[in-house]
């Protein structure tokens, strides 16, 4: 459960409700300086720095390290936003990333570590340290492509889908989106990530279902089907990318790009995607599938009453 900070514990401990910041200044009550208690872990981790590997450790150190989520001899599932067809710069999450998740999983003794979609084909060229941790990449397993109808018992807008099969199985399901510009839903994150789970007819559904002409005349109905989908299986951990994306034309681009030199680590999706808005030039009230979610009770967009800790790498 997310933790609040009461008026008198603010006035206590002398803690600073951070405005807002355009590109990603402090939000919510920050851990800096010792303000907050260290015993007690952040709602959301927020890591800067160029180093994107040790930055993803440090964020998951932060909110209690990998092993409070993968337990020896789990299974675990990745759901990346780098498929094929996200080639172009500030379009994917950037392989370091996923490579500090896979390092972090092993090492805490996973069993199994699987795609859920898989990655670009040249992926780890594009990755720094991919040659140090090649037997860690190749113990990672291709997505299966076993897709399973299912229904959503929690729905709105569509009462089945088809997903890939250990989405539903996996025992950890790591969500690794990239923050970035969506020409329909308005920013892409966790919450849109989850569509990659799905096979394309679904994923066509959620587009032109209700009758649109077009994948995007009708944002109200698809942002509604993105809340719906996260209903099925809510993520273990949230790995978001926000250390350089696209800030116009997304999410495939070209378009321009925005470098932060940020991670931002937590459990909660809907926080997660709320804190990232503003990255995006965007409110979180304003981006319908992050309010849809909220009220379902998915998580929560009122960042400004979380803990968030700013840390540096």
């Amino acid at each position: 459960m997310s933790r609040t900070i009461k008026r008198r514990e603010f006035i206590r401990t002398g803690a600073l409700a951070g405005a807002a910041a355009l590109a990603g200044g402090l939000r919510g009550q920050t851990r800096e300086m010792g303000r907050i208690p260290r015993t007690n872990r952040p709602d959301l981790a927020v890591v800067t720095g160029a180093d994107r590997f040790g930055a993803v450790n440090k964020g998951l150190d932060a909110i209690g390290g990998m092993k409070a989520f993968v337990k020896p001899g789990s299974s675990v599932g990745l759901l990346i936003n780098a498929p094929s067809w996200w080639r172009r710069p500030g379009s994917h999450t950037h392989p370091d990333l996923t490579l500090a998740v896979i390092v972090a999983a092993l090492e805490a003794g996973a069993k199994e570590i699987q795609y859920l979609i898989d990655p670009l084909a040249d992926y780890w060229k594009r990755a720094p340290l991919a040659a140090k941790y090649e037997k860690e990449i190749g113990a990672v397993k291709k997505c299966s492509g076993n897709y399973v109808a299912t229904g959503i018992a929690r729905n709105k807008a569509v009462k089945t889908t088809k997903v890939v099969k250990e989405f539903l199985d996996c025992d950890v399901l790591v969500n690794l989106p990239i923050i970035k510009n969506h020409i329909g839903v308005g920013m892409s994150g966790n919450l849109k990530n989850t569509m990659g789970a799905q096979d394309g007819p679904s994923n066509q559904f959620f587009h032109m279902g209700s009758g649109a002409k077009g994948e995007y005349d009708d944002i109200p109905f698809l942002s509604q089907c993105i809340a719906d989908l996260n209903t099925l299986r809510q993520p273990t951990l949230c790995v978001a990318d926000a250390t350089e994306f696209l800030l116009t034309n997304g999410p495939a681009g070209p378009g321009e790009l925005r470098r932060l030199d940020k991670i931002v680590v937590g459990t909660d999706p809907v926080a997660v995607d709320a804190y990232g808005a503003p990255l995006v030039n965007l409110k979180a009230a304003d981006v319908q599938m992050i309010v849809k979610s909220a009220e379902f009770g998915l998580g929560r967009m009122d960042v400004d009453k979380l803990v968030v800790e700013q840390l540096k790498v």
